[in-house]
């Protein structure tokens, strides 16, 4: 009877640590992936387009870059506290601070120039001839941009900008993530697959 309560409790947890591993796997509603490192999220109001080519290979060190483009058909604000990247994990990482991005300039300088050749035109998604707005959650203050922690956008403006987030371990694993922007008519979520 002993040997089969053992074996009972192991099966058990088995079971529940596999449905623990299947509830990590995260339904994406409301996205349609245009290609291998760009998603879009659209829910009728919102539009949000992700495009991630060159951290999807390039991972493994602390900064990732996503650029981002946003646009509603309702007037919007964007606040930086409201911008996550949840990890397969679930740990949610904040995006980063313009104060470490800043004083890691050297690793910032070299992120940008090697993202260059795979930059995407994440405008070309919105359809429509719209306004651009820039958002400026990241600068270089030795070239005397602005940065700020809020962003509004008026309908039908296209917001365009980088994310940037650091690695609380100074890389980033393989997976599945989720990007994640809280806005005022919701939360867009968007997968970001790092290989």
């Amino acid at each position: 009877m002993a040997r089969f309560t053992v074996v009972a409790a192991l099966l058990v947890g088995m079971v529940t640590s596999a449905s623990a591993q299947r509830g990590q796997t995260r339904e994406f509603s409301r996205v349609t992936q245009r290609g291998a490192a760009l998603a879009d999220y659209h829910d009728g109001v919102t539009q949000v387009v992700a495009a991630y080519y060159h951290s999807q290979h390039n991972h493994d060190t602390p900064w990732l870059l996503i650029e981002v483009g946003m646009s509603s058909a309702q007037r919007f604000v964007l606040r930086r506290d409201r911008v996550r990247l949840v990890a397969p994990s679930g740990r949610a990482v904040p995006l980063a601070e313009q104060i470490r991005w800043g004083a890691d300039s050297a690793r910032a300088r070299g992120l940008l120039q090697q993202a260059q050749t795979t930059r995407h035109q994440v405008r070309t998604y919105f359809l429509g001839t719209r306004d651009v707005a820039r958002l400026r959650f990241f600068g270089r203050p030795e070239e005397g941009q602005t940065v700020v922690d809020l962003a509004q956008s008026l309908p039908e403006e296209v917001l365009l900008g980088d994310l940037l987030f650091e690695s609380p371990t100074g890389a980033w694993e393989r997976g599945i993530y989720a990007l994640e922007i809280e806005h005022d008519g919701g939360t867009a979520a968007l997968p970001i697959h790092l290989r």
